[in-house]
């Protein structure tokens, strides 16, 4: 299996994934929206890596990349795209508009492009899927209601796509990194960020090697590593 689909690879930790997959010799298809000239930096330096333009919101793209999936035929998926805010505002003042639309917009995408993949596995009697969630489900800071019920959502997908497909050979896996200080979180206040990093047992922030030893974990586990959801959290919690 050397195949990958990755979604949102070219910023933050996606690219870390990204990076630490095409070292090793994988083949990536990944995804990005505005980060250009990231990707192409990635293009330009791994033979194996593909960039995929690609506005999740649009039903015409999404029908594209569907048709993408299905020519590249992929034997690993890895989700960790996600278009929105960490930190947004208390629950009892989130529209009911920002709920919606930030549930259409990251997790409607994800299913269907995990249905996708997982048509393709199952005729391979092969697969692996990963989804990168957070520990902030675990803790949740204030402010994250919208953020955190999403990858939740994903987190308890993730336990019927296990259980479902782990007969064709096929596991489901999902991984819960600490806070990690990314492109993702740059409208984030200094002092929070201080915060978070003191409350820490290790008082150090989580590298994206970290979180690419559990991937590799993840891809070579074996047929019996399913189901699990991997907190990276230095039993913060």
């Amino acid at each position: 299996m050397n195949k990958v689909i990755l979604t949102g690879g070219s910023s933050g930790i996606g690219k870390a994934i990204n990076i630490f997959l095409l070292e090793k010799g994988y083949e990536v298809l990944f995804t990005y929206c505005h980060s250009k000239e990231s990707a192409q930096e990635i293009e330009n330096q791994f033979p194996n890596a593909k960039a995929y333009q690609i506005d999740f919101t649009s039903e015409s793209e999404m029908a594209g990349f569907s048709a993408e999936i299905e020519a590249f035929s992929p034997d690993i998926l890895i989700n960790n795209y996600y278009n929105g805010t960490f930190i947004d505002t208390y629950f009892h003042k989130t529209e009911s508009e920002k709920i919606l639309n930030d549930f259409k917009n990251n997790i409607i995408p994800t299913l269907q492009i995990t249905q996708e993949c997982i048509k393709i596995f199952r005729k391979k009697k092969e697969g692996r899927i990963i989804n990168i969630l957070t520990s902030s489900m675990q803790s949740p800071a204030m402010g994250t209601s919208v953020y955190n019920s999403n990858k939740a959502y994903l987190l308890q997908m993730s336990k019927s796509w296990a259980l479902e497909n782990v007969k064709f050979g096929i596991t489901c896996n999902s991984i819960s990194p600490s806070f990690i200080p990314t492109d993702f979180h740059k409208d984030m206040d200094e002092r929070m960020k201080e915060t978070i990093l003191s409350g820490y047992p290790l008082k150090e922030n989580l590298e994206s090697k970290d979180i690419s030893n559990v991937i590799d974990l993840c891809l070579n586990g074996g047929k019996h590593f399913n189901g699990n959801h991997i907190f990276l959290d230095a039993s913060h919690y």
